[in-house]
Order: structure tokens, then C-alpha cells, then sequence
């Protein structure tokens, strides 16, 4: 099933995928820089989890409104 023009354009999920990632990213920060890790791995590690977190949570988000999407589907009207 595909994601419709009104689905795709909702900033909300998107927003929420960026704060998840950000969050993840800083407290990855946090921990590293306690840790007393170097400044270059604290920044490649952080990044790292900001990319990883947010490209699964928006492949996640993607599938779900994909799989509750009933704007297209005429059988419903």
C-alpha cells in the first residue's frame, strides 16, 4: 500500500523521529564525554547514533502510516 499525498506531508511523525534521534544523540553525548572518550570519537559516535536511531524510527514511522493509511482506499467510502 502506498502513502498518500495527505499522510506524507504530516510534519508531526517527522518531528517526533528528530527529537527521538536527538535525544538518543545527546545522551550518547552525555556518556561518552563522561567517559572521558576524545573529542573526535564522542562527535563520530553521537552522529553515528543520531543516523542510526532516526533512519530506523523513520523507516519504522514510514511502515506504520503506510499500513494505517485509509485516505486512497475506496472500498471504506
Amino acid at each position: 500500500m502506498r502513502l498518500c499525498a495527505e499522510c506524507r506531508s504530516k510534519i508531526w511523525p517527522y518531528a517526533i523521529v528528530l527529537l527521538v534521534a536527538g535525544f538518543s544523540a545527546f545522551l550518547t553525548w552525555l556518556t561518552t564525554s563522561a567517559a572521558g572518550a576524545s573529542e573526535m570519537t564522542i562527535r563520530v559516535v553521537s552522529v553515528s547514533v543520531f543516523l542510526g536511531v532516526g533512519g530506523l524510527l523513520l523507516g519504522y514511522m514510514l511502515c506504520c502510516l503506510r499500513r494505517h493509511c485509509r485516505h486512497d482506499d475506496h472500498s471504506h467510502a
